[in-house]
């Protein structure tokens, strides 16, 4: 199984507040990494790190096979919704997904991603008239047009309604059976357990506990008893109760 992001204890400090504290972790080929930990965990700061956006006190973060810090090769295989994406608002989709293509020096079927994310209807619409859930779904196309090997994707089912959130979901695990790599960020654990393959809960700066999806989460066969999740570690526990344990470890408890 290849490696497409391996993180080495990284540390990322702000003044005197340590964010990130000996962080490490790996993100596989064609897998749905969830990072899992409350607001102001770190997450955005960990992901703005692999993009670039923030500089690496100590450790390292690979992508591909190159060092983060080093060469900025790797960023045309990176398709990324940090934050809340901005546009130029006075262009229409169409038009953005073009000027980005351009930007990126590549070629894609913008109908195509349109229709993936959902907006070919309004696709010639000005993005300034796009409510809060339109311009969720156009950073997605924005972030997959040009189609990466690795998606980083942060709190990115904000702002949309439950129809939505399923279609997302369905589109993220249509992407990863394609060979796409996902890193995908949220403070809310039920997306996070509905959507991942692998989970690594950020608290205290670093990943205190990586858990294993025990069968896929398009195998609609398996019933709700049986098991979802279990501990990446020599245990090998089964996680039965997925909210009561991970809250749990978050509050430093032991389940």
């Amino acid at each position: 199984m290849q490696t497409i992001v391996d993180v080495n204890s990284v540390e990322k400090s702000y003044g005197f507040t340590q964010v990130i504290n000996h962080c490490s972790f790996q993100i596989y080929e064609g897998e749905i990494y969830g990072l899992l930990g409350i607001n102001g965990a770190g997450k955005t700061t960990l992901m703005k790190m692999m993009i670039g956006l923030q500089q690496i006190d100590r450790g390292s973060i690979y992508i591909l096979g190159k060092e983060v810090s080093s060469n900025t090769e790797y960023l045309s295989n990176i398709g990324s919704v940090i934050e809340n994406p901005t546009f130029y608002e006075h262009l229409n989709a169409r038009e953005l997904l073009s000027m980005h293509l351009s930007y990126m020096r590549k070629k894609a079927d913008i109908s195509e991603v349109l229709h993936l994310v959902g907006l070919e209807k309004a696709d010639k619409k000005r993005i300034s008239e796009y409510s809060l859930g339109m311009k969720q779904r156009l950073g997605l196309a924005r972030a997959i047009v040009h189609h990466p090997k690795l998606l980083i994707l942060d709190e990115p089912l904000n702002g949309l309604d439950p129809i939505a959130i399923a279609e997302m979901r369905g589109l993220m695990r249509t992407l990863a059976n394609e060979g796409m790599s996902i890193l995908l960020s949220s403070h809310i654990i039920e997306e996070i357990r509905h959507t991942a393959d692998r989970i690594g809960i950020l608290s205290d700066g670093h990943i205190i506990q990586e858990l294993s999806r025990c069968f896929s989460s398009s195998d609609t066969d398996r019933k709700q008893s049986d098991c979802e999740f279990v501990t990446e570690d020599e245990q090998k526990l089964l996680v039965e109760n997925f909210e009561d344990y991970v809250i749990g470890l978050m509050r430093g408890e032991r389940i």
